[in-house]
């Protein structure tokens, strides 16, 4: 589910836009990046901008009202600035270039509204092009992950309800994870890349008395290692070299009264696992440089696609601490589990892609249909949708199915149209699963000229997943 983002404060939001190497890579991309503050008036405009919109780079349009540049008044960035809410992808063109649009509403940790942040890419390429312009966006978000946390009001939040899925183990899953939001205690959620597990960590917090709560995520994995401290447990004014001043609140104490969400929670480094562990056994939080401690009420939800006993051999995970967070836990299956989910994520995600009225005029041919229940989906409910994303993309206005001629190339390399199913019987299910696993990878590989950290996201998946799963198919690396 979409959901606005968070940034600490105005004045971190200010640096960060200021910072003329934030600004380089984003001048980079081949996405056009816009931020607009609550005024209506434009505060930065990307290189790319200029060039998507047809507007004269020398002629600056920052400083300027957005409707006396757009004769629209780009209403998607106003209706974002007015309802706070995500605009989704609508089609746009200048100057003969179509693309597509979303924006971002902007706010600080008090909920206070900053600025509403566009994004904007263009359509009018060969697949190939808009396969790039994807790995694009991907690495904007990846960048930029560890200053962006995500606090928002419980109604922006997906709930038991929103999560899609009718397949038994997903109905157990949801009946459980409302009996794990009754208590207190710790929730360890489990799963592969890509399977929702920040939406059940959500979901949990949904369903417990903190519901009215923060619901503050951190990804472990994209916190830098000499930031993670202080993002954390905060810091007082004056306690390092260029500390804030009045000092900063850290993740934890923003949950106060709510929930934290910790994913990838086995990159956490590891001198840091003690400290986490004391604030799991106490409540207390130690900012860095405070003479003493805090108190924070709130209720941990980790998550890990890693084997946290394997972690823990290697001497990397504490054992104390994985003891601690393994008292309530949820295995979430991947994609090839319940793949008689496929049809039902299939229509939720068109709808959310294209808009309620274009999805009904879409029809999935069945021979997508079969390859989508073919494919081992590493990248999971993640990839599905990155898939559809690529497929609506490449389809023209007026075509009305969706066939494999719109799929990225790693799909159909690995299920050619017409290749007739297994005989059953013929091989185990899991060696069929190794080897269409194996060719989907392989065909990621080829289609990133062997750069893995490209093959990763193309599947949707981490690139430490990626390597996992190619030592255990011998896929040499």
């Amino acid at each position: 589910m979409l959901q606005p983002f968070a940034v600490a404060s105005d004045e971190d939001f200010d640096r960060l836009m200021e910072n003329p190497l934030f600004r380089r890579f984003l001048d980079t991309l081949s996405i056009g990046v816009s931020v607009t503050d609550p005024t209506g008036t434009i505060r930065y405009f990307s290189r790319p901008c200029y060039r998507i919109y047809g507007l004269d780079p020398s002629e600056s349009v920052v400083g300027r009202k957005i409707d006396a540049v757009f004769r629209t008044g780009e209403r998607g960035v106003l209706d974002s600035l007015k309802n706070r809410t995500i605009n989704t992808l609508n089609s746009i063109m200048f100057n003969g270039i179509e693309g597509i649009c979303r924006r971002y509403p902007i706010l600080d940790d008090a909920g206070n509204l900053l600025c509403c942040l566009s994004e904007v890419i263009t359509t009018t390429y060969e697949k190939k092009r808009i396969d790039e312009l994807l790995l694009d966006i991907q690495r904007l978000k990846q960048k930029v992950g560890y200053i962006v946390s995500e606090e928002n009001p419980g109604r922006s939040l997906c709930s038991f309800d929103d999560l899609v899925g009718e397949s038994a183990v997903m109905q157990s899953l949801k009946v459980m994870g409302r009996r794990f939001a009754r208590s207190r205690e710790p929730v360890l959620i489990l799963g592969e890349s890509g399977t929702g597990k920040e939406l059940f960590a959500q979901a949990v917090h949904l369903a417990s008395p903190r519901a009215e709560g923060a619901f503050v995520s951190v990804n472990c994995a994209a916190l830098p290692r000499e930031l993670a401290e202080s993002e954390l447990f905060g810091y007082v004014e004056g306690a390092f070299t260029g500390a804030r001043k009045g000092g900063q609140k850290g993740k934890f104490e923003l949950a106060d009264k709510g929930t934290i969400f910790l994913d990838e929670i086995g990159e956490l480094p590891f001198y840091l696992q003690a400290k986490l562990l004391r604030v799991l056994e106490s409540c207390e939080i130690q900012k860095l440089g405070a003479p003493s401690g805090g108190r924070s009420d709130f209720r941990l939800i980790a998550a890990t696609n890693r084997n946290l006993p394997d972690l823990v051999a290697e001497g990397t995970f504490r054992e104390d601490l994985y003891h601690r967070l393994n008292i309530l836990e949820l295995n979430l299956p991947p994609l090839r589990k319940r793949r008689e989910d496929i049809p039902i994520l299939i229509s939720q995600f068109l709808e959310g892609i294209c808009g309620a009225q274009r999805a009904l005029d879409v029809r999935v041919s069945p021979e997508v249909l079969a390859i989508f229940r073919r494919y081992p989906w590493p990248g999971n409910v993640r990839e599905l949708k990155n898939v559809l994303a690529y497929a609506y993309c490449c389809m023209d206005d007026d075509q009305r199915e969706l066939t494999p001629d719109y799929l990225p190339g790693r799909l159909t390399a690995s299920f050619p149209v017409g290749e007739a199913p297994a005989r059953a019987g013929a091989v185990r299910l899991d060696a069929l699963h190794d080897e269409t696993e194996r060719r989907a990878i392989e065909a990621a590989l080829a289609a990133a000229h062997g750069n893995k950290s490209k093959a990763a996201r193309l599947l949707g998946i981490a690139r430490n997943t990626l390597y996992l799963k190619m030592k255990a198919l011998g896929i040499p690396l």
